[in-house]
């Protein structure tokens, strides 16, 4: 007599990933999900595991894209300081020149930190988003050869140089006068970002006032 042929054990399905797509893909959704948890919960209290699950991967996957969870965050800054620059390109494109070319430039700056709040905010408000020390911060070397940090930061020093050169700015150190101009604008994105509920004057007046005058003080005596 046959013997009846054992039947073959089935297995239990694994649990369901979503479906692997492209490299780029992958790591452009891990961004997306992570900008929102860093913003929403904050950076300190997201964990790769927990990022890791919202995507649909293990947390060894989520190591194939990323290093780790700075690594995450330093590829969310140099988009951001990618977008600004490209932004403040424009306003150089656009023409003008003198005093007229920085009111557009340091207005430019505060339009893309209204309109970018979440990205501002991970860019230059968290902690961890510090230029990493092993960067080098040499503010001699030119805006190809500067970390995506400071990129930014040199090519606007650049076109304050050159205000100052033609006469349009008062004399002074162009290095000086671009950290002065960074910190005034810094310092009312981050207000208007961070406390909507004051009560502000019309955004339009305030930025135009500050631009105003922190142009007006930088213009020669004679003018």
């Amino acid at each position: 007599m046959r013997k009846p042929r054992a039947r073959a054990l089935r297995q239990s399905p694994a649990p369901r990933r979503k479906r692997r797509g492209l490299g780029h893909e992958r790591r452009g959704e891990i961004l997306a999900v992570a900008k929102e948890l860093f913003v929403t919960q904050g950076y300190e209290n997201v964990t790769t595991r927990q990022l890791a699950a919202r995507v649909g991967l293990s947390q060894t996957g989520l190591y194939v894209y990323f290093k780790n969870k700075e690594d995450i965050l330093e590829a969310l800054r140099r988009s951001t300081f990618e977008r600004l620059a490209t932004r403040l390109e424009g306003v150089i494109k656009e023409g003008g020149r003198g005093a007229g070319l920085l009111r557009r430039l340091l207005a430019g700056y505060l339009a893309f930190a209204l309109d970018n709040p979440d990205e501002y905010q991970l860019t230059f408000m968290v902690t961890h988003a510090s230029l990493k020390a092993h960067e080098k911060k040499d503010l001699g070397l030119p805006v190809a050869e500067q970390p995506a940090g400071l990129q930014v930061f040199v090519a606007f020093r650049d076109q304050v140089a050159h205000l100052i050169d033609a006469g349009a700015l008062r004399k002074a150190d162009a290095t000086v006068v671009t950290q002065s101009l960074w910190g005034a604008l810094h310092g009312l994105a981050t207000l208007l970002i961070t406390h909507p509920e004051f009560p502000w004057v019309d955004h339009r007046l305030l930025i135009d006032t500050l631009v105003e005058t922190l142009v007006r003080g930088l213009q020669p005596s004679s003018r």
